[in-house]
């Protein structure tokens, strides 16, 4: 008689345990079925700058997603994001949920933006979003303000629609006007979009606002057809004024480009170097 009591009372333990984990995974999974946007800001950054990507919505329960890590690949940016564990009890009610990652600039091409959110209980992936979006090509002055007395490198990038990528052949500073000359010989390429990039040291300059512009010439043409492909003006100047002013509190890896909040620092007078 006491062995019938004993595994009736197993038997009660088994069907209240598969309750309770049935139960769980059908409040995570139904909370996977919450759309989960993603957003990148700016939206179609450039080659030389980071960027956000911002993930939000609302989750069925009060289990929300926190940000767990992230992996950049050559055109992935993948984020993963993990609901709490078992011993957290969860509220079933519709919770605004979101992060922010702050990713590092990327070269320019067609990019993926992939989420995936994992169980907390379980370690399963229970949801999964993408996003597709693009990095532009362009000029970078470094430094982004220079002074007379520093040296200038241009960085010069684009995303090119087959293999024959532009080579590096000459530059010149012409009064105010820059001009890189880039060539493409006349070779067989494979018909794929590849992203290039090229620097160019221009020393230091005279301060004056000066105008860059990158030429082309296509030797796969006959004749060989130079185009113009990028241009941006610069200013090199003579001193720079420093003014600090009050900071923003957007610190960490999972912040918000929308939700800062200003964090007060006392009046400091401008300094000049």
């Amino acid at each position: 008689m006491a062995h019938f009591r004993l595994s009736r009372g197993v038997l009660v333990f088994i069907i209240i345990t598969l309750y309770l984990v049935l139960a769980s995974n059908d409040s995570i999974h139904s909370a996977a079925q919450t759309g989960e946007p993603i957003r990148i800001y700016p939206a179609t950054p450039s080659f030389s700058q980071p960027f956000f990507v911002t993930v939000s919505g609302q989750w069925t329960n009060s289990c929300v997603p926190i940000f767990h890590s992230m992996e950049v690949t050559e055109r992935y940016v993948r984020l993963e994001a993990r609901t709490p564990g078992p011993l957290v009890s969860c509220i079933d009610a519709l919770t605004d949920w979101g992060f922010s990652v702050l990713v590092p600039p990327r070269p320019p091409d067609h990019h993926l933006a992939e989420v995936f959110i994992v169980s907390g209980i379980t370690g399963e992936k229970i949801s999964f979003a993408r996003h597709e979006f693009d990095v532009k090509g362009g000029i970078q002055i470094v430094p982004a303000l220079p002074l007379v007395n520093e040296n200038v490198t241009l960085r010069l990038a684009e995303l090119n629609p087959d293999g024959c990528v532009p080579k590096y052949a000459s530059h010149a500073v012409q009064g105010q006007a820059v001009t890189v000359e880039a060539q493409i010989p006349d070779l067989v390429c494979g018909q794929v979009e590849t992203p290039w990039q090229m620097e160019v040291a221009l020393g230091s300059l005279a301060a004056s606002a000066y105008q860059v512009e990158l030429f082309v010439t296509d030797y796969r043409h006959t004749p060989p057809k130079r185009t113009r492909l990028l241009e941006q003006s610069f200013v090199v100047v003579e001193q720079l004024l420093h003014i600090y002013l009050p900071l923003w509190g957007c610190f960490g890896s999972s912040i918000s480009p929308l939700g800062c909040v200003i964090i007060q620092t006392p009046d400091l007078p401008g300094v000049s170097p």
